[in-house]
């Protein structure tokens, strides 16, 4: 097996949504790392999250760890949104801007699908892994295609989005949206006021209070010299996000629960039983954005499920699997839990 890089445009063309709506001439941006072997049955689906695209999960990949593409083909669709696959920001102009459709996790999931069938000829993935958002989509994709996948893997993400969660998020578009040069979607430069306002009250959710407390986000990114530095260094990542990207994806975020298609008639409980295939639910601790104990009874009604909590003080970054962003020990947590799946799997 080699170790192969690439990054490349799938195209959906005129790409139907859940909502009936038509997504035109919709694509994803797709990266891999990694080969499929002949038989097709070393890829692993890496779902991104919000605000990270398929760069961020690199920071997740290497030789020796659980997503070794020197053993898996890695295979990391872009979000819808995210900037990177169709987004409010490079759309068909008539779905330009603050003209782009409402996306459900289940439309990615479907895109995603497409890719995997009509690209690359995979049918039976060995594993679909994410964080946050990119749990979300696991979950989902396990919902759906749960009898043809080895596995799923959600890190710090739920079914189910909360109603808290809902309400936080909310908060977040309110701040941005109220930016009088937001201009209700149609700017004409970045409004840096509104998207300053997102990234503060985003922020705050990152960490629990003691982990703010014991000044633990000063560590992150390499280490920062104080609190400014840590609220410039989440505003110049915020800021550099298009406006409407950014409210897309809450958007995505907010409508997130895998009881609401078709096949489960908003049932959520029905939705996590059809979860057949091996699962491994892995939350932090001391995350406030998706609790850990709210996990719990998602996980009661999937059939073979394994729940890890992740013990740490670093909050949501504790599953971002990246060591600028979390310590070494819930890093070599996740991983060693990851190949213990993969060994069952595999």
């Amino acid at each position: 097996m080699g170790n192969k890089h690439e990054t490349f445009t799938f195209k959906l063309g005129d790409f139907k949504l859940q909502s009936g709506e038509i997504l035109k001439d919709a694509f994803l941006i797709v990266d891999v790392q990694g080969e499929l072997n002949s038989a097709k049955s070393n890829a692993i689906v890496f779902a991104t999250c919000f605000g990270g695209d398929h760069n961020f999960n690199q920071m997740g990949i290497g030789e020796g760890r659980a997503l070794d593409p020197s053993k898996y083909c890695i295979i990391s669709p872009n979000l819808f949104c995210s900037g990177q696959s169709s987004s409010p920001s490079n759309a068909s102009p008539s779905q330009r801007g603050s003209k782009f459709p409402l996306i459900t996790y289940y439309d990615n999931i479907n895109a995603q699908d497409k890719l995997l069938q009509e690209y690359f000829g995979i049918t039976n993935p060995l594993l679909y892994i994410g964080f946050s958002m990119g749990a979300q989509q696991a979950f989902h994709w396990g919902a759906l295609h749960g009898s043809r996948t080895g596995g799923i893997v959600p890190i710090c993400g739920t079914a189910k989005t909360t109603f808290q969660n809902w309400i936080a998020l909310e908060g977040c578009k309110l701040a941005l949206t109220a930016d009088a040069a937001f201009d209700n979607g149609n700017y004409t430069s970045p409004p840096s006021i509104g998207l300053k306002a997102f990234s503060m009250n985003y922020t705050s959710r990152l960490f629990d209070q003691k982990g703010y407390e014991e000044k633990l986000h000063l560590a992150l990114f390499g280490g920062l010299a104080d609190d400014n530095a840590y609220f410039q260094t989440l505003n110049d990542l915020f800021s550099g996000i298009d406006a409407n990207n950014l409210l897309g994806m809450a958007k995505t975020w907010q409508h997130g629960d895998i009881g609401k298609h078709e096949k489960f008639g908003g049932n959520t409980a029905k939705a996590l039983s059809a979860i057949t295939c091996p699962a491994l639910v892995m939350p932090s601790s001391s995350d406030i954005s998706f609790v850990a104990e709210d996990n719990i009874p998602e996980v009661e009604k999937m059939p073979k499920v394994d729940l890890k909590v992740i013990d740490s003080k670093y909050g949501h970054f504790a599953g971002s699997m990246s060591p600028i962003l979390s310590s070494e020990n819930e890093i070599s947590f996740i991983d060693n839990s990851i190949k213990e799946l993969l060994q069952k799997i595999d």
